[in-house]
């Protein structure tokens, strides 16, 4: 069977020829052709991307509490604590406690502002109270004896004064009645009065003593004028007059206490000339100052009682040395007791 009988009209001459599916050799025309594209399947629409929702940032959790310990049971053992008693949290060693001496004193230790620590201050010797006193008079004696003789004609002429009006009451109350009764009292009352103004008299005596021995503490020699140089007048004289009738008082009541009176105001009048205290204060400062030094107190006013009576024996010449020795002494002990060096 020829071509044309086979199947349809003849292909014209530039139509190209169609490729027998079933060749298996591949037509080189349809090479020549670029491939078709393929197909994807299909897929669905692209969606945006979900933002996760924003979230609050977690919270630390915080460490569980330990509870209460558990007690083990009943007769087992006791397990060792986790960490020493007192030690700090992490298991670190405690620091060591400072040396005894490094703790600072209490708060009640400290002294007032401006105020002297008399409670801290060191003890004096008697021995060297009274070889202080004895080295300065000698050094400079002149001043101190001609001193002592004025005071002891001040002294004789208030006796005098006060010996008259004795023997004038004597004279006005021997047999006295009803009707010079007032009288008889009245000059009683003159001669208590004139036994005030002698013992204050006597104490302004000591005064002018102890502002020469002051003198004497500070590297000072005193002439006879800077005894009677006294400052804050009036409360030395105020101090003299309350110590005065408080030593009466006591010695009216059996004695000792006037003679307590007079221990505990032993440094009276160096406050008051010294630092300037007024009366009250000055006598509470003394008495203060004494109660706490009491016993090395006592015993250098006791020495020094024993030494005037030595020098009244000496036909009371001695008492010219005794006496500025024992001021002196006493200044010594003051400056000591007030935590102050004497020079």
């Amino acid at each position: 069977m020829s071509d044309n009988t086979a199947g349809g009209p003849p292909p014209e001459e530039n139509e190209p020829t169609p490729q027998n599916p079933s060749a298996s050799t591949p037509d080189p025309g349809a090479a020549a052709q670029p491939p078709s594209e393929p197909v994807p399947p299909s897929q669905p629409p692209a969606q945006p991307p979900v933002t996760p929702p924003t979230q609050p940032p977690a919270q630390p959790t915080p460490p569980a509490q330990p509870g209460p310990p558990v007690a083990p049971p009943y007769g087992a053992p006791t397990p060792p604590p986790a960490q020493p008693y007192g030690a700090p949290a992490g298991g670190q060693q405690p620091p060591y406690p400072p040396p005894a001496g490094a703790y600072p004193p209490p708060a009640g230790a400290y002294p007032p502002p401006g105020q002297p620590a008399y409670a801290g201050a060191a003890a004096f010797s008697v021995g060297d109270a009274i070889g202080f006193g004895w080295k300065k008079f000698w050094a400079n004696p002149g001043p101190w004896i001609l001193a002592a003789l004025i005071f002891l004609v001040i002294n004789a002429i208030f006796s005098w004064i006060s010996g008259g009006f004795d023997n004038f009451t004597d004279y006005r109350t021997d047999g006295f009645s009803d009707t010079n009764m007032a009288e008889a009292l009245g000059l009683s009352f003159v001669s208590v009065l004139l036994t005030i103004v002698g013992v204050i008299i006597s104490y302004l005596v000591a005064a002018f003593y102890s502002r020469g021995a002051l003198d004497e503490t500070q590297g000072r020699k005193p002439d006879v004028s800077a005894f009677f140089r006294i400052a804050n007048v009036g409360n030395v004289l105020l101090a003299a007059f309350l110590v005065a009738v408080m030593t009466i008082i006591g010695t009216i009541l059996c004695i000792l206490p006037g003679i307590a009176v007079a221990i505990f105001s032993a440094f009276v009048y160096y406050f008051t000339l010294d630092k300037e205290q007024d009366a009250i204060t000055a006598i509470k400062s003394s008495w203060s100052l004494v109660a706490k030094n009491f016993g090395s107190v006592f015993l250098l006013l006791l020495a020094l009682f024993g030494i005037n009576i030595l020098g009244f024996l000496v036909c009371f010449v001695g008492l010219l040395v005794t006496i500025p020795l024992s001021y002196i002494a006493v200044a010594y002990a003051y400056r000591r007791l007030v935590d102050e060096q004497p020079v």
